[in-house]
């Protein structure tokens, strides 16, 4: 009798799993220009740290105009995503209204 049960709620658990972590057929790419931190970050350098107890970023591909959707964490609480223009330093400045495809209210 507790067999059925504890099989169930497994049957349960692997059941949420895969529907939130996008198993199986037909689930779609993510969107190559806004990340996912910490584990979706197509516009990092390769082998980049994302994040660290310390803190780290996280970014998508940058749009023609230059600018990219960008998060950053302090500790391991993620801020959220905003706009920004990168220019390789740590702080990098907010993007004007429009950019990131149009999508930023700034």
């Amino acid at each position: 009798m507790k067999t059925r049960g504890i099989s169930a709620a497994a049957a349960a658990v692997a059941l949420t799993w895969s529907a939130f972590s996008g198993a199986g057929v037909g689930a779609a790419a993510p969107d190559p220009y806004f990340p996912l931190p910490p584990s979706w970050c197509p516009g990092n350098p390769p082998g980049a740290l994302t994040a660290s107890g310390y803190g780290g970023y996280c970014e998508g591909n940058s749009y023609p105009d230059g600018t990219r959707w960008n998060a950053y964490s302090i500790g391991l609480l993620w801020q959220p995503v905003r706009c920004i223009i990168p220019n390789g330093s740590a702080f990098p400045p907010l993007a004007p209204p429009g950019g990131c495809g149009g999508d930023w209210k700034g």
